[in-house]
């Protein structure tokens, strides 16, 4: 009896542990088969990537297009959006939106029908990190499964009254330790719920997903900054043309300038033109635009062609200032404004008329003098008040005799810091040109750009740096009987 006892029990133990077995045995073998189904995904979906994402059409609006196509379809859902992370604001809005996928948000006033009317009204949806669902799973960087949308508190009642949703899978984007948004599929077709096993493979596919947007952005990062650069480039040729192709050549003066922005393009310009049809009085203009880059350079572009226009045939630099400021204040915005210094040379006086409009001194080297000479009339920087308040400009006449040199400088210039912030300094600039008075205008130019590099050590510039030079030869004659020859220049 014993025996017979014992023996059974035997054969119920040996029972029960077959059945686990076996039972293990389904459970491994169920999850080898998902494991297979989900890498068998997985190829699919980067197969399906590699197809029809090239590059030669590789943005992120289509790439999110064919991840949620593709996801949508194996996942048999009814809907799918994908949310992105502003991170500026820490704010997710849908960037991509599959059929009727509902307000998740707790926003009311969603009485719109078509599906095109509705995906456009959710994409318009700011959603903070942390609020509603959508918001939820990108600040725990957590699936999240809803099985019964009806009775979750984190489902909005509008998006219940909106479409029927039974069920909801959320997934985060997740790169590299860094959260980029969340993709969220709404109602599997034929009326199923969502399981485990199919929030699974969405994450599987969420984390092949996110690590091909960071590659779009990176792609789309590079594509922008490759556009800005040519354009950069365009803009920087644009304003090389805006500059005078050489100086002009005058008997008895020697002229030099030199002008380098700070960024591809700049703020800073210098002109020669000829005021008079008898090529007599040189207009000179050296100008700072306030701002660097393409904002700058446009305005310089404006502020050249009004000196231009308002310049001709007017001996009075003051004269003409006035009327450059009416109109640029009128066409320029509150923050613009623009120093200048504008003189026209007599190349048969040998004088310098000019006015100066809150720029820079205007520096002259004196054959009899160890120190430089500096010329400051009054004047108010342009396009910052209206005339009226402008009129008090002053011009000055400056007389050149041979061997004496005048030099025109932006801000630039003497604003130059090394590596610890010290500026190079008017006192340094000035003791380097009048120790300089020997040397042509180019010499002059050439010299005090090496003394601010070796001051600097190569720290990168960080303002537009122009310079002009205009000598009186040595040999200029005294005699005024006869206006000196110009040699046609590009104005």
């Amino acid at each position: 009896m014993i025996g017979s006892i014992f023996y059974l029990v035997i054969i119920v133990v040996l029972a029960v542990w077959l059945v686990r077995q076996r039972n293990r045995e389904r459970a491994l073998v169920a999850l080898v088969d998902h494991n297979r189904i989900e890498r068998k995904t997985v190829y699919q979906f980067l197969n399906a990537l590699g197809e029809r994402l090239t590059t030669s059409n590789i943005a992120l609006e289509p790439a999110l297009e064919i991840i949620m196509d593709f996801i949508v379809d194996r996942s048999d859902a009814e809907a799918g959006a994908v949310f992105l992370l502003d991170p500026h604001d820490n704010q997710l809005s849908a960037r991509v939106v599959k059929g009727m996928f509902p307000p998740l948000m707790p926003t009311t006033g969603y009485v719109l029908t078509k599906q095109k009317y509705l995906s456009e009204r959710i994409k318009r949806e700011r959603i903070p990190l942390g609020q509603g669902i959508i918001g939820e799973a990108a600040a725990s960087g957590m699936p999240i499964l809803v099985s019964d949308a009806a009775n979750d508190p984190r489902v909005p009642k509008v998006a219940l009254d909106y479409l029927t949703i039974r069920s909801i899978m959320i997934a985060p984007l997740t790169s590299r330790g860094r959260i980029s948004g969340v993709i969220a599929i709404v109602n599997k077709r034929g009326g199923e719920i969502f399981t485990e096993e199919n929030l699974d493979l969405l994450r599987a596919l969420a984390d092949q997903a996110a690590s091909t947007v960071e590659m779009v952005k990176l792609y789309d990062d590079l594509a922008e900054k490759q556009r800005i650069e040519q354009e950069l480039r365009v803009a920087h040729e644009f304003q090389k043309m805006l500059l005078p192709s050489e100086c002009p050549k005058i008997d008895g003066y020697d002229i030099a300038a030199f002008s380098e922005p700070a960024l591809e393009v700049g703020g800073d310009y210098y002109d020669f033109f000829f005021v008079d049809d008898a090529r007599r009085y040189l207009g000179v203009v050296i100008a700072d635009v306030s701002g660097k880059g393409i904002p700058g350079a446009f305005v310089m572009a404006m502020v050249r062609c009004t000196i231009r226009v308002v310049a001709h045939g007017n001996l009075s630099p003051r004269e003409v200032l006035f009327k450059a400021n009416e109109r640029l204040y009128a066409d320029t915005k509150e923050n613009v404004f623009v120093t200048m210094t504008y003189g026209i040379l007599d190349t048969y006086e040998h004088t310098f008329r000019f006015a100066r409009a809150g720029h820079e001194p205007l520096v002259t080297i004196r054959r009899d003098s160890p120190n430089v000479e500096l010329s400051s009339p009054d004047g108010i920087a342009l396009a910052m008040v209206t005339n009226d308040m402008f009129s008090f400009v002053q011009e000055a006449v400056l007389p050149l005799t041979p061997g004496e040199t005048a030099i025109m400088y932006t801000d630039g210039v003497v604003e130059a810091m090394d590596d610890q912030a010290n500026e190079y300094g008017q006192r340094r600039f000035f003791d380097l040109i009048a120790s300089s008075r020997e040397l042509k205008p180019q010499e002059i130019i050439a010299k005090t750009l090496q003394d601010i590099q070796r001051f600097t050590r190569g720290y990168p510039q960080h303002d537009d740096i122009t310079m002009v030079a205009i000598r009186v030869h040595d040999d200029a004659a005294a005699s005024k009987s006869s206006v000196p020859v110009a040699a046609p220049a590009r104005a």
